[in-house]
């Protein structure tokens, strides 16, 4: 059991950090292009990573072609498809639109693990999920009319989709068996090939970048991406979801709207409306419901009242 609430807060520690990435790169794709802010941020992140992971740890290990395939999959689906996707999309789109799109990451796990990691949804989990989407929901149908959305682009509602798939994915295929590796470790790897794999496009953006006029609150956000975002909350990511299935680890996801909101609400002088309020307390219960542990009493009811038929038989005999 404290190994489950360890796991738990580690997840919901690890989704308030990546809320935090949309106010702090609000922050910084006004001034840096897409591309290249992704870049940096992971760049700084994989140099904390690689340093623990090879210097500090000296952890090494011989990967087979199966967690090779993983780990890209990883790299492709949760770093650069998600992040690049949901840029593309906002610049389509209103952020209404993506917020209410993005309501759906929940769901869209617990199906993909159903379908592809053949995961039983439990009653308490499907009561769980039902609430937190109704929860995000209420955060994000208020903003949607008041707006008046209706109008938007529909390729960029579909980018921001593709893009919610994508982070989904990331989180099945973190539950696949791999070689056995510390969670430092999968992260280093999965930073470094989603680096890889931004580099030509991050080098195009830097071409007649002016780096000497980046503003001290930039910078500070690009450390802050690099450190937190990049390094901390993925090893917290794939250090709780050993412990629990997808399932469960996808209402965790339902943490980022609810810390991007608080967190916009402090730095950005946002207001918090009363449909925000009661969306982040339905997402409350939901995450305490499906992460409930199931009773086991009856079971052991049940053990006691064999136990006392055998030795009867035996008295009886």
């Amino acid at each position: 059991m404290r190994k489950k609430l360890r796991a738990y807060m580690d997840l919901t520690l690890a989704m308030f950090i990546a809320g935090s990435a949309v106010v702090v790169s609000k922050m910084m794709v006004t001034s840096v292009p897409v591309f290249l802010a992704t870049e940096l941020g992971i760049l700084i992140g994989l140099i904390f990573l690689l340093i623990v992971t090879f210097v500090i740890k000296k952890e090494h290990h011989q990967l087979d072609i199966k967690t090779v395939g993983v780990l890209l999959g990883q790299a492709l689906a949760g770093i650069v498809l998600y992040r690049v996707f949901i840029f593309w999309g906002l610049q389509l789109t209103s952020a209404a639109n993506s917020g209410l799109i993005s309501s759906s990451g929940p769901a869209i796990v617990v199906i993909l693990a159903f379908f592809l990691l053949k995961e039983t949804i439990s009653k308490n989990n499907a009561i769980g999920l039902a609430l937190v989407i109704v929860g995000l929901l209420c955060i994000n149908l208020y903003t949607y009319f008041k707006e008046g959305a209706l109008d938007s682009s529909v390729l960029g509602n579909f980018l921001i989709l593709i893009a919610v798939i994508g982070e989904g994915l990331f989180s099945v295929l973190s539950k696949i068996k791999c070689i056995p590796m510390s969670p430092v470790y999968r992260t280093t790897l999965v930073a470094a090939m989603a680096f890889i794999c931004l580099l030509p496009f991050a080098i195009h953006d830097a071409w007649d970048f002016p780096f000497a006029k980046m503003s001290l609150q930039t910078i500070l956000c690009i450390c802050y991406y690099g450190v937190f975002v990049s390094f901390i909350s993925y090893v917290l990511w794939f250090q709780g979801i050993e412990k629990v299935t997808a399932s469960n680890a996808a209402i965790f996801t339902s943490v980022v709207p609810v810390s991007s909101i608080i967190l916009a609400a402090i730095l950005l002088n946002e207001k918090i409306q009363l449909s925000h309020l009661l969306g982040m307390s339905l997402i409350v219960c939901g995450i305490l419901i499906a992460t409930k542990k199931s009773p086991v009493i009856h079971t052991e009811i049940n053990c006691k009242k064999i136990k006392k038929i055998k030795t009867k038989s035996i008295e009886i005999e």
